[in-house]
């Protein structure tokens, strides 16, 4: 069903220093609440490039993102009275960082690197459904579940709705961690004028985690653990015909 949507406030700014320097910085943040407090969010990006001479720039970009979502959807679960379209209040953090290398050895050779750890986890709570879309005011267009109405097993909710003892319906736990890190090595070379080969080494570790563990060290032991990082390699060359 179309949902009224609570009104907000937002803001945004950023800051970036002299581009001619060698070192530079930039910073960026913006952020939206709604005046109801059903939602807030906000985040927060970072730069640093260093380039001490022409053929050489190394760059670092972190991020950090924050989502509080009172009425974030989950699933349209069907019941004996009708569509329940079950929501949920989320916490999600995000952090990233990206990471660019860029060295020209020679005009004809370059070597380019780019690499991302990344981590978004969600933890969900005061779980709800939508009865009312279209009130103006939030507590109006939801129904909130009770510590009675639900119990909590094997990584299932289950809902009694009317307190009789009998499950009226189930869900599986939405809370998430997901946990990747990608990256790219990329050769150049243009052996005659307009004709260039390329290799290229890709890197990808994708993989949920626990949402309970921290943020900060859910990333550092997914990455750097025991998971074995899967890896393409290739190549690629074109020539240029002078017709």
């Amino acid at each position: 069903p179309r949902l009224r949507l609570s009104p907000s406030i937002s803001f945004w700014n950023g800051i970036n220093t002299d581009n001619r320097k060698k070192v530079r910085f930039n910073i960026f943040q913006n952020g939206s609440k709604a005046l109801d407090n059903s939602y807030n969010r906000y985040n927060l990006r970072f730069g640093v490039s260093y380039q001490p001479i022409n053929a050489l720039r190394v760059s670092a970009f972190p991020s950090y993102s924050i989502n509080n979502d009172k009425l974030q959807y989950i699933d349209n679960i069907d019941t004996t009275d009708g569509i329940r379209y079950l929501n949920g209040e989320i916490e999600q953090r995000t952090l990233s960082m990206s990471l660019r290398f860029n060295y020209t050895i020679n005009p004809n050779l370059t070597i380019q690197y780019w690499g991302q750890p990344f981590i978004s986890r969600g933890r969900y709570s005061n779980f709800k459904h939508v009865t009312n879309p279209q009130a103006k005011t939030f507590e109006d267009r939801i129904t909130l579940y009770d510590n009675s109405q639900l119990t909590f097993q094997n990584d299932t909710y289950e809902v009694d709705e009317d307190g009789d003892g009998i499950v009226d319906f189930n869900f599986e736990d939405p809370d998430f961690s997901f946990v990747q890190f990608r990256s790219n090595l990329v050769l150049r070379w243009e052996y005659i004028p307009g004709s260039e080969l390329f290799l290229v080494w890709s890197q990808d570790i994708s993989q949920s985690a626990d949402p309970t563990d921290p943020l900060f060290s859910s990333l550092g032991d997914n990455i750097f653990g025991s998971i074995k990082p899967q890896n393409i390699f290739l190549l690629k060359f074109t020539y240029r015909f002078i017709l």
